[in-house]
């Protein structure tokens, strides 16, 4: 029974010594600096994310001819025409800086960069107003959770908005909740209002700051502030609209808004209350989804479960602000946000980041072996998925510049429409005519079904493609998106024909355009 008890013992004290190593604010931090390493090392030639192209194309061209559209889909919604439900503040931004630099994606990604520093310095402020004396150690283990993370890889040198709109969120909640431990002062309240007004205008799901910050007052009972935020944030706000008061073109944004392919609007489309209220209770209950969507998500997720869960009665009587903030923010993001996406957890990850450091600290306090057992595994699976996910993004790595000029040097007549895949934007928007494989898969998702081939061909002729490019061997990271081209041989067809081959691509010609020989 002694012997028993001192293998217990002496497994006890491992794993506390082994926690206190893990945790410690220098080894975290060593681990923190591996990770910014590979994150440099990850944007050299990094791959171009679809969405890159499909935001950049939108402020190509507010920047060249002052109206946001999306040529490249072509014969979608009036896209092509005048596109209204945009991402005002990411496109207007993303405009100013083609008009600046030039059309290339360095610039577009980088500015995604900056809010990622500028929002490690607002979850930094966070702990330095709440923990004076020790803001550095918590500090180190939140910026663990959102920088040693796969999500923070992949998006943060991407031309989307998610990681914007998560700066501007979470700046609007520490000055909400500075004015909520402190007197409150007008100003600040006037600047979160700013701050959750540019989430807002950034992206819709932006939505979900306004309307937690409006509640959190509430709780509070901070009604003058609860005044002050609305009426600043719904006049900030209002700038969204404001190319949308002209006659047809509200209407022209909600057809956009209702008929996009992606699921935006299942909560408000429904046909009655009794309808309404159904698919707002199936949305919530789906909501863990999000939370275990793929790797990407799951161990912070995990982590952020088992601190929550754990220390509920703590956060509920010492952090009662950040704890109703966060599940606002789970439970509008879900009724209001656009859809259940793993991206959009990027929004709750400071906050995720702060309940886990918290409660991670606490063990330091009130030792439970079992309980840093799981925390052990949890941040060995965390740092896994994040090298799985660098893996990843390094071999889809290449000069891929190179590899769509090659390409687009076999073209004889650039004037006539070549459909490409969407990557191809950023080194031939400028000077070819092109249309992208995103239209037809919008079209797979309008119409219900998969295309064939034949009607894939037949489509293409429809809309006056001269040209197609199939994605071979060296451009593999590049595919369709179509499951009837994808991984598929090529079938004849009457509307096209052979016209060059090589590792990088599969250019078809129109048969009606016999006057350029093939090239063998």
């Amino acid at each position: 029974m002694a012997k028993y008890k001192g293998i217990k013992v002496e497994r006890y004290e491992l794993i506390s010594k082994t926690f206190s190593f893990i945790f410690k604010t220098r080894f975290l931090g060593i681990i923190c600096l591996f990770g910014l390493v590979v994150f440099l090392g990850s944007m050299w030639n990094r791959y171009i994310y679809i969405d890159d192209a499909f935001f950049g194309e939108q402020a190509y061209y507010l920047a060249k001819e002052g109206v946001v559209k999306i040529p490249c889909l072509i014969n979608f919604l009036g896209c092509d025409i005048q596109l209204f439900s945009y991402h005002k503040l990411n496109i207007f931004v993303g405009a100013g800086l083609i008009k600046l630099f030039g059309w290339s994606i360095i610039p577009l990604r980088s500015v995604t960069v900056l809010f990622m520093g500028a929002l490690f310095y607002v979850t930094w402020l966070y702990f330095k107003n709440i923990k004076p004396d020790s803001s550095n150690k918590h500090f180190v283990i939140a910026a663990f959770v959102l920088f040693v993370n796969p999500l923070i890889l992949l998006y943060g040198y991407t031309f989307r908005p998610e990681i914007w709109v998560t700066f501007f969120g979470f700046s609007s909640f520490l000055l909400i909740d500075n004015c909520i431990r402190t007197k409150s002062h007008i100003a600040m309240v006037a600047l979160s209002g700013v701050c959750a007004g540019f989430a807002f205008l950034t992206h819709l799901n932006g939505l979900i700051f306004p309307v937690a910050g409006f509640i959190l007052l509430i709780v509070y009972r901070k009604y003058r502030e609860v005044l002050l935020f609305s009426v600043v944030t719904v006049i900030v706000s209002a700038f969204y609209f404001w190319d949308l008061w002209q006659p047809g073109h509200f209407q022209a944004w909600m057809y956009q808004l209702t008929n996009w392919p992606d699921n935006n609007t299942t909560n408000y489309t429904s046909i009655g209350i009794v309808g309404l209220l159904k698919n707002v209770v199936l949305k919530l209950l789906s909501e863990h989804q999000r939370f275990f969507w793929s790797y990407k998500v799951w161990s912070v997720s995990l982590l952020f479960f088992t601190a929550l869960i754990f220390n509920f009665q703590f956060f509920l009587k010492e952090y009662r602000s950040l704890l109703i903030y966060t599940i606002t923010l789970i439970i509008v993001l879900n009724v209001a946000g656009s859809q259940i996406a793993e991206r959009y957890l990027i929004y709750l990850l400071p906050f995720m980041a702060i309940i886990i450091s918290i409660g991670i600290h606490r063990l330091f306090e009130k030792w439970r072996s079992g309980l840093g057992v799981i925390y052990l595994l949890l941040v060995i699976a965390h740092i896994s998925f994040f090298a799985v996910m660098a893996i990843d993004i390094f071999k889809r790595n290449d000069n891929y510049q190179l590899k769509h000029e090659a390409v687009f040097s076999r073209i004889p007549d650039r004037t006539q429409k070549i459909l490409v895949p969407y990557q191809f934007v950023f080194d031939g928007l400028d000077n070819y005519n092109l249309a992208v494989y995103k239209g037809f898969e919008y079209h797979e998702s309008a119409i219900g079904r998969k295309l064939t081939q034949q009607e894939f061909f037949s489509r293409a002729d429809s809309l006056g493609i001269r040209y197609i490019v199939f994605p071979k061997d060296d451009l593999n990271n590049e595919k369709t998106s179509l499951s009837c081209i994808d991984g598929k041989e090529i079938e004849p067809s009457l509307f096209y024909t052979f016209f060059y081959q090589d590792s990088n691509a599969l250019i078809l010609e129109h048969t009606l355009y016999p006057q350029h020989k093939s090239i063998k």
